[in-house]
C-alpha cells in the first residue's frame, strides 16, 4: 500500500488547518478497521500529508502511520511505523542529509537486518501521497516504508498500479481527482481500502 497501516508519529510544530478523509478497511467483505488521511497545510511553502490506520484479524491487531513533509514541493522528512498487537513491528525514517539529499534507516524487528539507504535524488511525490491527488504523468513514487522508488503506470482511466519492491502491486482508484479505493497486501492479507462517503475525522 502507500502504503500501509501504523500509529506513532513525528507532528511539526505551527498552526495547520486540516481536513480528514475516512476509509474503510476490508478484507474478504468485512470491515476490519478505518485509515483516516489528514491533510495539514502549514505555513508558506511547506505541507504535510498524515495518514494513521488500525485494523483486527482475529488475534492480529495492526496499526499503521506514515508522516511525510515538504518544503517547497520537496520531501524533506517522512516516518512510516507499523506496529502489531502494541510492539514495533518495523519503522522508517528518511530525512535530509547533507551528505546526499536523505538518508534513510530502519529500525523494528524487521529492521535488523537492514543497512542505512542514502538517496541522492530529490523526492517530489511519495505513496502516502496517492491518497491526495492523481498521479498524472508520474512515472514512480517513493515509498516511506521501503525507502525506495516505486515505479508507476496508468493501468486505465483513474486507475493506477503501484510497482512495490516485495514484487507487489498496489492498485489507486480515482474519480474526479479524489482517490476512491486501495487494493493492496498487508502482513499476507489482500485489503480494500474504500472511501466512507461524507465521514471525516477530527485530527489529533
Amino acid at each position: 500500500m502507500s502504503c500501509y497501516i501504523l500509529g506513532m508519529l513525528l507532528l511539526l510544530a505551527g498552526p495547520v488547518c486540516s481536513q480528514t478523509n475516512v476509509y474503510d478497511i476490508i478484507l474478504a467483505g468485512r470491515t476490519i478497521g478505518s485509515l483516516r488521511v489528514f491533510d495539514d497545510k502549514g505555513e508558506a511553502n511547506t505541507e504535510t500529508h498524515r495518514i494513521e490506520s488500525d485494523f483486527k484479524v482475529l488475534f492480529y491487531k495492526g496499526k499503521y502511520s506514515t508522516q511525510t513533509s515538504y518544503v517547497q514541493g520537496k520531501l524533506v522528512s517522512a516516518v512510516c511505523a507499523h506496529l502489531v498487537n502494541g510492539d514495533l513491528k518495523e519503522k522508517t525514517q528518511t530525512k535530509s542529509a547533507a551528505k546526499s539529499l536523505y538518508e534513510v534507516w530502519f529500525s523494528g524487528e524487521d529492521g535488523k537486518e537492514k543497512p542505512k539507504i542514502e538517496i541522492d535524488e530529490p523526492i517530489l511525490s511519495t505513496i502516502t501521497g496517492l491518497y491526495y491527488k492523481e498521479p498524472v504523468n508520474l512515472s514512480e513514487v517513493y515509498s516511506e516504508r521501503y525507502g525506495r522508488m516505486c515505479g508507476i503506470k496508468k493501468l486505465s482511466e483513474g486507475k493506477y498500479g503501484v510497482a512495490l519492491p516485495d514484487g507487489k502491486q498496489g492498485v489507486y482508484l480515482y474519480k474526479n481527482g479524489l482517490c476512491r479505493e486501495v487494493n493492496t497486501d498487508l502482513a499476507g492479507f489482500k485489503l480494500r481500502i474504500v472511501l466512507k462517503e461524507g465521514a471525516t475525522a477530527k485530527a489529533r
